[in-house]
């Protein structure tokens, strides 16, 4: 029997009691499946990553039903008792003021927090973690990368989300398919923007958003406040499409939404009222206000219903009581959201951490029928590590680029290339000036890892957010990311570097093209070390500021510790220097500046033994000072190769150490 037919069976308007919690089967409002054909929708159509499949393929929509749901969070008890059941083609509005639960009753839905008692069920099995893959939750706040457009951001959701079976025209017909019922197709070549940069405008963002979702078919789709934010046609505008989405696709969606217009709450099939974390009301969004004229608070003709039901549920704390104590004698005898005692059998709510296995959709006809789920053995994540590491790097490549490369950063680099090369231009070979060309290799050692470093501080607290929603907290995903992150920016940082440490270099006329090729490299390796420390402390310290501030004590730190400015530290503060990780760099390039050079003229009066005594057997002779006699002024204790070993080290303990951090520390909700 169809779902237009089964609307029939709907109990008449006339009666409220039971009506407002009727199980009305996977029936649609007749006027819902008229308003369908009418507009040309046919419920078998195929989309998402179901797209150019056949009937029998496509994934249907699953029935979710809770029960008893109880949530306490630090001896607070946020739900008591909360039911409800949305079928194939409905949509629930999950309503009620601030504080209510929504949020937290939508996160027990997707199995982000466990709660205290209750039942969630997929098609009356237990939501276990190989059913959450099933479902897809849109989180009420946009989170994208501000200069990925429209076009990018979806194919890396794609990339990252399909399976690498699906080829990439197949992915780009799965995003035409999406765009265009979406209606975001005329912006699929703009940016997202943020409020720096101008990109697409709120209900685009948020299409886009819910896209990113759709791109793996879920059978159930849960969204938190879509319309937040957004003007009421926008609003009317994405509920609809939600809307003709569900009826189109047989998809089952969930969504709690703060004081909608009055077409745009006549849209959904159900309500869920909530107040204080109970249930108010639950049934047809239709009958809400007959509930409440049969409960003596008639609502006034042209008087929106969704704020009329809020601002009662708000009277006071004896007219909410009065609701909710209206809403459970129904609750009693109601199947799709009964009243239950805390003494009825264990209700405990089933582990989210289920099996590895997958929950594959079959439907053998039209309307999914004869329908049934079979666990079949499947890898954890759809792509592969390698199919993650290109996505990610070519994503946060086009991120940082305009960022990195700006007009401001290049004009930047150049200017402080080429101020530093003028003040120190052609320094002199001689005993006095030794100190200045120190001065000028410190200061480029120093400028390419305060650079770097502070490219990086702010990236985690910045993405934290899009590593929790796009699920990196897994080992080789965040592996994956971490990677991504490095080759994704050097290839970035390394041309401005080339710029400015060859300008630097030659007008200062450091020690020839051997030391130029070797001190870069070692900058490069100082650039490497200063990303990963950056990192490092971003995933330790989750807000910007801290985070911030930590790099700069850091960076005053590491310029005290350095090499130039203090060569001999107290025995016991001696330890301190290994905190310096400028000094190995510094160390290096001064070598490599000395060494075998014994080109520096001796000053009148020197204080280096062989040039005083150079000046005692013959003052009118010209001496150079040995180059070994020049490193012993620093007190360099280890070789090149063992400066550049500890600056390979550091690299690699820091990005273990904040590999860690978040995958054990900082994870977030996986």
């Amino acid at each position: 029997m169809s779902s237009c037919q089964d609307s029939n069976s709907l109990p008449p308007h006339s009666a409220v009691g039971s009506a407002g919690f009727s199980s009305p089967g996977l029936a649609l409002g007749e006027g819902e499946c008229e308003r369908a054909r009418m507009e040309g929708f046919r419920l078998d159509s195929p989309t998402g990553a179901s797209a150019g499949q056949t009937d029998s393929q496509k994934r249907r929509g699953l029935a979710v039903r809770f029960r008893g749901v109880e949530v306490e969070i630090q001896g607070r008890q946020i739900l008591r008792d909360v039911a409800g059941a949305v079928l194939p083609g409905e949509l629930l509005a999950l309503m009620g003021p601030s504080g209510a639960g929504k949020t937290t009753l939508l996160s027990v839905l997707t199995g982000r927090i466990q709660a205290k008692s209750g039942q969630v069920t997929l098609d009356d099995r237990p939501l276990t973690k190989s059913l959450r893959r099933m479902l897809c939750y849109v989180m009420q706040q946009d989170i994208f990368f501000p200069y990925l457009t429209v076009k990018d951001t979806l194919m890396c959701q794609a990339h990252l989300r399909l399976p690498d079976s699906v080829t990439f025209a197949e992915k780009e017909k799965i995003i035409s398919v999406l765009v265009d019922e979406l209606g975001i197709k005329k912006c699929l070549n703009t940016i997202i923007g943020n409020d720096f940069v101008r990109g697409v405008s709120g209900g685009e963002k948020k299409r886009v958003n819910i896209a990113c979702e759709l791109l793996t078919d879920p059978s159930v789709m849960i969204l938190d406040e879509p319309t937040s934010g957004l003007d009421s046609s926008t609003s009317h505008s994405l509920i609809t499409s939600l809307k003709h989405y569900a009826v189109k696709h047989r998809k089952t969606i969930i969504s709690s939404i703060h004081q909608p217009s009055s077409p745009v709450f006549h849209m959904f099939d159900k309500l869920l009222l909530m107040s204080d974390g109970e249930v108010a009301y639950y049934g047809p969004a239709s009958r809400i206000v007959d509930f409440f004229a049969d409960l003596g608070m008639p609502c006034t003709p042209l008087y929106n219903p969704a704020d009329y039901m809020l601002d009662k549920v708000k009277e006071s704390p004896e007219v909410r009581q009065d609701i909710v104590d209206y809403s459970n004698k129904f609750r009693v005898s109601s199947v799709e959201c009964p009243l239950l005692s805390h003494d009825k059998a264990d209700m405990h709510l089933q582990s989210m951490a289920g099996g590895l296995s997958e929950v594959k959709v079959v439907a053998t006809d039209r309307e999914g029928a004869g329908a049934e789920l079979l666990e079949v053995e499947s890898p954890q994540w759809a792509s592969s590590f390698w199919m993650q590491l290109r996505t990610l790097t070519a994503r946060s490549f086009k991120q940082q680029l305009p960022q990195i490369l700006s007009l401001v950063s290049v004009i930047k680099t150049l200017v402080m290339a080429v101020i530093p090369g003028l003040i120190w231009f052609q320094v002199p070979r001689e005993e006095d000036q030794i100190q200045a060309r120190c001065g000028m290799l410190f200061y480029l050692v120093l400028y390419w890892f305060i650079a770097p470093i502070y490219i990086a501080l702010p990236s985690f607290p910045a993405e934290r957010s899009i590593i929790n929603k796009e699920r990196l907290a897994g080992s080789y995903r965040l592996l994956a990311y971490f990677l991504a992150k490095l080759l994704s920016e050097l290839p970035l940082v390394i041309p401005q570097l080339l710029v400015h440490v060859t300008i630097s270099f030659w007008l200062t006329g450091l020690n020839g093209p051997g030391a130029y090729f070797a001190d870069m490299g070692i900058i490069t390796l100082t650039t490497i070390t200063s990303q990963a420390l950056g990192l490092l402390i971003s995933v330790t310290f989750l807000r910007i500021d801290q985070a911030m501030a930590v790099g700069m004590s850091l960076m005053i730190l590491m310029i005290l510790l350095g090499g130039f400015y203090i060569q001999k530290l107290p025995f016991w503060l001696v330890w301190l220097r290994y905190l310096a990780i400028i000094l190995f760099s510094f160390h290096a390039t001064v070598q490599l500046e000395f060494r075998d050079n014994a080109s520096f003229r001796c000053a009148s009066q020197s204080f280096y033994p062989h040039c005083a005594a150079a000046h005692l057997n013959n003052p009118n002779e010209t001496a150079y000072i040995p180059a070994q006699e020049i490193l012993d002024q620093f007190s360099i204790p280890l070789p090149v190769w063992g400066n550049i070993l500890v600056l390979v080290l550091y690299i690699l303990a820091f990005q273990v150490a904040a590999y860690l951090m978040l995958r054990f520390v900082r994870t977030p909700g996986k």
